[in-house]
């Protein structure tokens, strides 16, 4: 499936329906947690190597509750791991356990968490091993398939992903991402996350259960990433931290961003799913090379940013809200042109004119037209003749006015479908009040069916829920197409509204793999491997580096992954 433009965000309008926080006693579940991951008559089961066949002998003689370790050494994976139960998977810690993905079709590690229980992934690095293509979402280099009602819960921690060629893809993952660092270089996703499986909705769903439920700020009901780093190695093109789908929601708190932004889809450019649906970034560091201004972009869901540091992003910087619907007709929704039924519409036909000559570039001269500056801002401008013998679109988003001229977008996916006029072309003037699932609107009616889904009764009845922003110094909303003065509020903490217990209870009384580790020489390698950081730091010493190399461990590791083909 197709990924569209992701530069480009939305926001939310004055209401603060469905967006409190649900209280949760944070003890009680600290210590339910706690009590998952150390089932009674939990075992140790030690992989023989990194291998992909002796992990997987480990995991399949392992029970829910049970830890598999991998020792130190470098291997290649060339077949998808699938994970059905609820075990910690431990390497020996960054820098010691390195899975190198060499899967050319299908994921690395597939992953569907257990009902009632948590599972837990820490201690690895993982590399690309020459995978191509791209691996984009849904499926991804690395998936996890979870649920917000079953009970199951997922922790990853202390490990590394180094430019690895394809997405990780987190769907209705409840829990944490804590301590683990992802590098990239520029352009695709580093991680998707996904709310297809809400409320118990079936594969397929499409967020739509999600979307009909409320977003429930401050609460555990998301998929948290705190205590990391995400770098981005490219010093002239930024990249993103995620993209987000089908209702997906999450938090970034307490991380470290460098020249990268948190992006989202919307519910147009990717078909019958629907966008994401509720974030929250706050507590982060954000560091660049003025490469670019954005921090963070929505195409549906409601955000809220606080008490973020930025540094080194150009002016601004931003945090960006538009609806792509408004300037483009995406099936299955079809366009945002103020007659379409799944968005709310005036029934005002506000002006009808003449152009007085051909458009140029998206600008057109109308007749007799006297108005006042940017009157018609945010309206939508239509063409209402010689509509069958020209290949542009007959709508789009109006950015602003002189006395007699209208600016217009262009329609983002395809430049040569832009709107043109030639003088004499009759042209009229509506308004959509909010379009399905744009920035600053959420809930409504559960949608269903297929590819081609019909308006519930009493549609378009999502209700205001504006996006908010405080605390991030001069940050400011960039209200796009499609978003209005109301959709979003800049400096205005949200009512009502209290983060989730930091640091997340998952993360409590479990150290690091590479404290637990009981093989010397994974931690000599780990102690070297500190030093010489990708991005900068010193490098290990001759005789660290040395040791490392020869270490018996890494040695048969690599031996048996060409002898055994894995």
């Amino acid at each position: 499936m197709s990924r569209k433009p992701k530069g480009e965000g939305n926001v939310g309008r004055c209401a603060t329906q469905g967006v409190l926080r649900l209280t949760a006693p944070v003890s009680v579940a600290a210590t339910m947690i706690l009590v998952l991951f150390r089932l009674a008559g939990a075992t140790t089961i030690n992989a023989s190597s990194a291998s992909q066949s002796d992990v997987a002998a480990a995991i399949a003689r392992a029970a829910n509750g049970d830890t598999v370790t991998i020792p130190g050494g470098t291997a290649t994976w060339t077949r998808t791991l699938q994970i059905r139960k609820a075990i910690t998977l431990q390497g020996a810690g960054v820098g010691v356990t390195i899975i190198k993905d060499g899967v050319q079709k299908g994921t690395l590690i597939d992953w569907t968490l257990a009902a009632g229980n948590a599972s837990r992934l820490t201690g690895i690095q993982f590399q690309d091993g020459g995978r191509q293509p791209y691996a984009s979402a849904p499926g991804g280099t690395f998936h996890v398939n979870g649920s917000n009602i079953n009970g199951s819960q997922f922790r990853m921690d202390h490990c590394e992903f180094d430019n690895l060629n394809g997405s990780i893809v987190l769907n209705t993952v409840i829990g944490v991402i804590d301590h683990t660092t992802f590098i990239t270089n520029g352009g695709d996703d580093a991680i998707c996350i996904y709310g297809e499986r809400w409320n118990g909705a079936p594969p397929g769903s499409f967020g739509d259960a999600s979307w009909a439920a409320p977003n429930n700020f401050g609460s555990s009901q998301f998929t948290f990433f705190e205590d990391c780093t995400f770098h981005n190695n490219n010093t002239t093109f930024a990249g993103v931290v995620t993209d987000c789908y089908e209702g997906g929601r999450f938090v970034v708190r307490h991380s470290t961003i460098h020249n990268l932004t948190i992006g989202t889809h919307g519910t147009e450019s990717s078909g019958r799913e629907r966008g994401s649906k509720a974030i929250e970034v706050y507590n982060n560091t954000f560091t660049g090379t003025k490469i670019t201004s954005t921090i963070g972009n929505t195409r549906a869901a409601q955000l809220v940013y606080h008490d973020n540091t930025v540094s080194g992003y150009a002016p601004g910087p931003y945090i960006t809200l538009t609806e792509l619907r408004y300037v483009y007709p995406c099936a299955p929704w079809g366009a945002a042109d103020a007659l379409n039924q799944w968005d709310t519409n005036s029934p005002t036909v506000y002006f009808t004119g003449t152009a007085a000559s051909a458009s140029v570039g998206l600008t057109v001269t109308v007749t007799g037209a006297n108005w006042t500056t940017n009157q018609w801002a945010g309206y939508t401008i239509r063409r209402t003749t010689n509509l069958g013998g020209s290949n542009s679109l007959n709508f789009s988003w109006i950015w602003s006015n002189t006395s007699n001229t209208i600016t217009y977008s262009d329609c983002v996916f395809d430049q040569s479908k832009n709107l043109t006029f030639f003088a004499g072309d009759t042209l009229e003037f509506r308004k959509v009040i909010h379009a399905l699932d744009q920035p600053g609107w959420t809930g409504g009616s559960l949608i269903t069916g297929g590819y081609t889904p019909t308006p519930p009764p009493n549609w378009n009845d999502q209700v205001a829920a504006p996006s908010y922003q405080w605390n991030n110094g001069t940050v400011l909303f960039a209200p796009n197409r499609g978003v209005h003065t109301g959709d979003y509020l800049d400096n205005t903490p949200m009512p009502g509204y209290t983060p989730y217990v930091y640091p997340h209870p998952l993360t409590k009384g479990l150290p690091p793999p590479e404290q637990t580790t009981r093989n010397a020489t994974a931690n000599s390698q780990y102690d070297a491997y500190k030093k010489r950081r990708p991005w900068g730091g010193k490098k290990p010493g001759k005789k660290q580096a040395k040791k490392a190399k020869e270490s018996p461990t890494h040695e048969m590791t690599e031996g048996q992954e060409k002898i055994g083909g894995d």
